[in-house]
């Protein structure tokens, strides 16, 4: 009964850490419960896009559980700070060491029951609408999800109780390994000896930031784009980590050296406190700059992606039907469109046919485009594809005469402007760009971006296809729109890759885009609560240590104004290095992730600039509001030694 009251008037007197914490953890059982609830959702698996949306929710759930436990892991090395004074007090005054295990077995047992029935209540009550969203973004009303999922409440369950089982044996084990006077003394920290290895680490940050940057810049939309901005990412996190802890010493160091610079009251006082402040929040700093990167590279792909999908349907199919035949339609295949247009109630208009080359798959090289044929000559350097058109046939289809001489060409491609001098398939064009083509789409469905060549006459020895495209009405739904689409593939007895429609194209990019818009949203808000969280205990542990700073300050002449004054600016510089840092990184970003989603046939870059823009500017608002909020625990710490 002793070890309970004891716990009990812990959790009352150090409410404003574990209020939080219970908080934060909540709402991440709350997550991890939704993601897992849809995972197992049967109506989900019968949807004609389920494998996709399926592994996309998979992928996101596992990702949230490593969010999950790396935050549990952090979040008890600073409870653990926190209370070990208190046990180191409670083995003075005659508590054993398995009384002190006891303790610790109690207060681990109260944050899980704590943490998993308040989040599985808020899982429960939200995932509805949760699952009412995805349902929205999916555009599908057909989706049924029951009020509780017992499959997803013990999968959570199990996972949150591994997760605290493996947090009670870090702290059985440092109780173990520490005796009282080492637990009574464990927050205080001698100051830090920096020799060769620490000055090898911030140069080490610098290089690997420069070649993360690097990779981002030179990506290009190549089958390698993803792997290459997923090294980026690796050499991102290593980099950011050893900048803020190593780098940033090194820099103050240096500063401090420059006697003329340093050696002023506004200077002294500024770089001595800032070098203590990265020496001890290094790593928290770090660890915030990569959350809120995260946040914002994940939001503004999947925003992006999904705002755009307009613009990426026309891109595969221009008209509402578009099918690539080796000849021109026959009689019999026209009249099959017309009787099945006539079962569904649908009126055929706007038809029109045109011949092209088939799609000359390779990689430029300075002005020179070498050709490597079809896809399956395809290689890691391929970045994009030729398709030869007639003026002839480009006057038929968009109604504007194109004065060629046979070593002239126009170029119209929407990833990267072709220009000058030009040498394809061993003809050499004097090339100007097109900034329209209304005919222009992917007709392979491929990663490569299209470029299409009008010229006088086709190049000798490529194979021909025909592209047929029409646009039709029908009053109904859009379920009728595909049965049609569907209908009239079959009755034509055409494959995938012949037939485009543009309603069954819409409806896969709504379930491909729409899974990545929730999954993005939901683990956004994981990094977010994990955040704030950092930050939270970061003001926390800041506010101890600079209330004897204050002291220290005033001990040597300065006053309270003063003092207050540059710790509180010492504060706010540290508090915005990691959002700066994460803008920067988003910045460099955006070229990679522009060259992926050019595979996605994605080329609208003022819709990436304004949604990167409003997302950053969220993040920022939302950043200094809990800059804000978390100050005022920071100033309750610094003003009670008063």
């Amino acid at each position: 009964m002793l070890f309970f009251k004891l716990i009990n008037s812990s959790f009352r007197r150090n409410g404003k850490v574990y209020g939080p914490y219970l908080l934060a953890s909540s709402m991440l059982v709350a997550i991890n419960y939704i993601f897992a609830a849809i995972s197992v959702n049967c109506s989900l698996h019968h949807l004609s896009s389920s494998a996709a949306t399926t592994a996309m929710i998979n992928i996101s759930a596992n990702f949230i559980l490593l969010v999950t436990f790396a935050f549990l892991l952090y979040v008890n090395r600073f409870l653990w700070q926190q209370r070990s004074s208190e046990l180191g007090l409670y083995s003075m005054l005659g508590m054993t060491s398995h009384n002190l295990e006891l303790l610790t077995i109690i207060e681990k047992c109260y944050l899980f029951i704590g943490s998993i029935i308040c989040g599985l209540i808020t899982g429960v009550i939200f995932e509805r609408l949760a699952f009412l969203g995805l349902g929205r973004l999916l555009k599908v009303h057909s989706l049924k999800q029951p009020w509780i999922e017992p499959a997803a409440l013990a999968r959570t369950t199990l996972y949150m109780a591994g997760f605290f089982v493996i947090l009670m044996a870090v702290d059985l084990v440092k109780l173990h390994r520490l005796n009282p006077n080492q637990l009574w003394h464990t927050t205080t920290r001698s100051p830090r000896r920096h020799g060769w290895l620490f000055t090898v680490m911030g140069m080490l940050g610098i290089i690997l930031l420069a070649g993360a940057y690097y990779l981002t810049l030179t990506t290009k939309p190549r089958i390698s784009a993803f792997s290459n901005f997923m090294t980026a990412v690796l050499l991102l996190v290593a980099g950011t980590y050893l900048l803020f802890i190593a780098g940033s010493v090194l820099i103050l160091r240096f500063l401090q050296r420059r006697k003329k610079f340093y050696y002023r009251p506004r200077h002294f006082i500024t770089i001595s406190g800032m070098l203590q402040r990265m020496e001890q929040n290094g790593a928290s700093l770090a660890t915030i700059c990569l959350l809120c990167s995260a946040v914002l590279v994940a939001l503004f792909s999947s925003i992006s992606l999904y705002a755009g999908i307009g613009d990426s349907v026309n891109r595969y199919v221009p008209k509402d039907v578009v099918m690539i035949t080796n000849q021109p339609l026959s009689g019999e295949q026209q009249g099959t469109i017309k009787r099945v247009a006539r079962n569904h109630h649908v009126k055929v208009f706007d038809q029109d046919s045109y011949q092209a080359t088939t799609p000359q798959n390779g990689y430029w090289r300075g002005q020179r485009f070498i050709n490597q044929g079809s896809l399956e000559h395809m290689t890691k350097d391929t970045t994009s594809s030729i398709i030869f058109v007639t003026s002839r046939e480009y006057r038929q289809m968009t109604g504007k005469t194109a004065q060629l001489n046979d070593h002239q060409a126009l170029v119209y491609s929407p990833a990267k402007q072709h220009t000058g001098k030009l040498t394809i398939a061993g003809h050499h064009y004097q090339a100007k760009s097109l900034r329209q083509l209304s005919f222009a789409f992917n007709p392979e469905h491929s990663i490569y971006a299209p470029a299409f060549v009008i010229v006088n006459h086709l190049p000798a020895g490529i194979p021909t296809m025909n592209v047929t495209s029409f646009r039709y009405r029908l009053n109904g739904s859009e379920h009728r729109h595909m049965q049609f689409e569907n209908d009239l593939q079959a009755h034509l007895q055409l494959t995938n890759s012949q037939v485009t429609g543009r309603y069954n194209l819409h409806y896969l990019f709504n379930s491909l885009y729409g899974g990545l818009v929730f999954a993005g949203i939901l683990i956004s808000l994981a990094l977010g609560i994990t955040t704030t969280i950092v930050i939270y205990f970061k003001q926390i542990s800041e506010g101890y240590a600079d209330r004897y700073r204050f002291k220290t300050m005033q001990q040597v002449g300065l006053s309270e104004r003063e003092t207050a004054k540059s710790i509180h600016k010492q504060v706010l510089m540290v508090f915005m290095l990691p959002i700066v840092g994460a803008i920067i990184n988003l910045l460099f970003a955006m070229p990679a992730i522009k060259q992926i989603m050019t595979q996605l046939s994605f080329y609208n870059l003022p819709l990436m600039v304004t949604v990167a823009g409003s997302i950053t500017l969220a993040l920022l608002v939302i950043y200094l509001l809990i800059y804000g909020l978390t100050t005022r625990v920071y100033h309750q710490i610094v003003d009670s030694i008063h």
